[in-house]
């Protein structure tokens, strides 16, 4: 190419880039009505915290390592203060406050309009940490029935109504938006496996592990022979419902879990995950006889904030993976 055709090539292209940035910059246009409650960056945007007289949550964001919950204690749900990992929809609620948008700005109100939705002794608020400040929206509640509630800014009293579903979100967070993933690697991304239970340890394989139909899991001494009951044992583990999710750190009420036999993942030899099956036996209650409270088992895996309690059938898993764990090669 000449260097006049380079050089027109290259002001072309430096022309389309400054376009290109130009409209990234640009505030994405507004809906009829919209507004804008809370201006700031996902940079900027620090905790989400919602308060109720039942009790309150909040949300942050930890860099590289998605949102996270905090939970305060719940004394109907008899559960404790907890630190949870958030979900996708926690994410995506984090989002919707950088920065927030109303569907309605309705500006300041008189006495007669903040009672009529609901803001004229509110009982909830939405307390938004982000740099420059803490921003409190008061939460009132919808006068029709049928849209979601309005709030108030408590800095120049103007109300808007935001739409989005922010405050249903809000509302249950503390279940809704829970992640309840043991994994963030597929059933196809792993090709060894180790089991470990009874003091013993047994070396297991995924052979066609790219394929979900196809495949198989077999002893690691033996790969070309499946092992129809290993394969129907780990699809069990693998699909566990969790009952309740614990909190970093946080204890089961019948104390810490033993742990009775565990599974541990790899890729291509390198580690890849693992999940740790607890047993739990609460204490008889004094004076009781005969058989004390049933087990409870709880799983823990490196993916969870803590120990996640599963349905006590999980107890015959564990005695299967005892005998995959002391079965012959």
């Amino acid at each position: 190419m000449r260097p006049a055709g380079a050089m027109v090539q290259g002001a072309l292209a430096a022309v389309g880039l400054l376009g290109a940035w130009a409209t990234w910059q640009r505030e994405p246009e507004r809906a009829p009505g919209e507004a804008i409650v809370l201006d700031v960056t996902h940079n900027d945007l620090g905790t989400i915290r919602y308060e109720t007289d039942k009790g309150w949550v909040e949300l942050s964001a930890h860099k590289g390592d998605g949102v996270w919950l905090h939970v305060g204690p719940r004394s109907d749900a008899k559960t404790p203060e907890r630190v949870l990992r958030g979900n996708e929809s926690a994410e995506k609620l984090y989002d919707k406050f950088a920065p927030l948008r109303a569907t309605r700005g309705l500006g300041a109100l008189g006495g007669d309009k903040l009672k009529e939705f609901g803001l004229d002794a509110p009982k909830k608020k939405i307390l938004v940490t982000a740099r420059g400040g803490q921003t409190t929206l008061l939460v009132g509640t919808s006068p029709y029935g049928v849209s979601d509630p309005y709030v108030k800014d408590d800095r120049d009293g103007k109300v808007y109504l935001l739409g989005g579903g922010v405050l249903a979100d809000l509302e249950s967070a503390s279940t809704r938006l829970i992640d309840r993933a043991l994994h963030q690697f597929l059933p196809t991304e792993w090709d060894g496996l180790t089991v470990t239970a009874g003091g013993k340890k047994k070396e297991l394989v995924q052979v066609n592990a790219e394929s979900a139909m196809a495949a198989k899991i077999a002893l690691k001494a033996n790969p070309t022979k499946p092992d129809d009951m290993a394969k129907n044992w780990h699809d069990k583990v693998w699909r566990l419902v969790s009952l309740d999710v614990l909190g970093h750190d946080e204890k089961p009420a019948g104390g810490e879990p033993q742990v009775v036999a565990r599974l541990d993942y790899t890729h291509r030899g390198k580690e890849r995950g693992f999940i740790e099956l607890g047993r739990v036996t609460p204490p008889k209650p004094e004076g009781q006889s005969g058989a004390g409270p049933a087990s409870e088992i709880y799983l823990r895996s490196e993916h969870t904030a803590g120990w996640v309690k599963v349905p006590s059938s999980a107890d015959d898993l564990v005695k299967e993976a005892e005998k995959i764990a002391a079965s012959a090669d």
